[in-house]
């Protein structure tokens, strides 16, 4: 008899494989170039944060979001703490998205814009607002931007967290804008399940903006500068070579082999080993399923496992 034993499953790929299939169900951001660089889009049920300074297209990123699930028969709300229903109408006309006038004049897209004394919204009340103005649930929200909701004090941090969960559980895909000069110390990282930053770095010529993807729970991502640009009629536009789109696209084809794996080695205790399957993810470029290798890394350590 051969000493060698082939496990098929030795952490339940095909049980997690099931369990998280109705969570990672994408959606696109309608931003040209992007999807290819976070996995196909963001995932259902999430919070994304999209930071940047003026004039480098935070409000285009928000309508162009909107429009492409408004042009293929979704609902959106866009709510606007500095732009009336009319100045947003006449902006995206200008970059020649004529037909947002008849997803307003049919209710596809609702308009909600808060002024002045309205701009401090208090914790939870996002979503009454939403159910007063739409009468239903989007499929697409924009909050643009997200620094009026209230102040991000230690207290306004733990209100924000719970407006974004709030808003997961709807079922509501969410893009949140976020104004940069303040945006790492007034939204945490940790509570949003991507945060993309776009910045003007005024190079000139093809660096002139750039795109940076910080994070993107669940997914892989495109770790560089991108370059981009706001077209009419288009929007942004962001370029990567298709060696970048490639290694993203290998890097998500396994990603949830290695969060599996990595799950395993955390219930076995093997805490090191959890960190260094962490960085074999982070650098996988292959064509090949890295699940014989995970394999026979979980079987080597688990033999050290003390069994009280």
């Amino acid at each position: 008899m051969s000493d060698t034993h082939v496990h098929t499953d030795i952490y339940g790929i095909n049980e997690y494989r099931s369990v998280n299939n109705a969570y990672e169900t994408q959606v696109p951001t309608g931003i040209y170039g992007l999807d290819e660089l976070i996995g196909g889009g963001f995932l259902k049920n999430t919070v994304n944060v999209v930071c940047g300074g003026t004039g480098t297209g935070k409000t285009t990123f928000g309508l162009q979001y909107a429009l492409c699930g408004l042009n293929r028969g979704e609902k959106a709300v866009i709510i606007s703490f500095e732009m009336s229903e009319k100045q947003i109408i006449k902006y995206a006309n200008s970059l020649g998205w004529k037909e947002i006038e008849n997803h307003v004049a049919r209710g596809n897209l609702k308009i909600i814009q808060r002024f002045g004394e309205e701009m401090l919204i208090p914790p939870l009340e996002i979503q009454g607002l939403i159910r007063d103005e739409v009468g239903s649930v989007p499929d697409r929200i924009v909050l643009d931007p997200l620094t009026y909701i209230e102040s991000f004090s230690a207290s306004g941090r733990k209100s924000l967290s719970m407006i974004f969960q709030n808003l997961r559980e709807t079922g509501t895909t969410v893009a949140t804008l976020e104004r940069p000069s303040d945006a790492w110390d007034g939204v945490p990282s940790y509570l949003a399940d991507s945060v993309v930053l776009l910045e003007n770095l005024g190079f000139g010529e093809m660096f002139d903006r750039t795109l940076r993807i910080i994070k993107t729970r669940g997914l892989g991502h495109g770790e560089g500068l991108y370059p981009y640009s706001i077209e009419g009629g288009a929007g942004i536009v962001v370029r990567a070579s298709e060696k970048q789109k490639e290694r993203v696209r290998l890097k998500n084809e396994y990603s949830i082999v290695f969060d599996a794996a990595m799950e395993e080695a955390e219930k076995l205790g093997l805490i090191l080993l959890r960190e260094r399957i962490a960085v074999l993810k982070d650098n996988w470029t292959k064509a090949e399923d890295p699940k014989l290798i995970l394999d026979t890394l979980i079987e080597s350590e688990r033999k050290y496992v003390r069994k009280d």
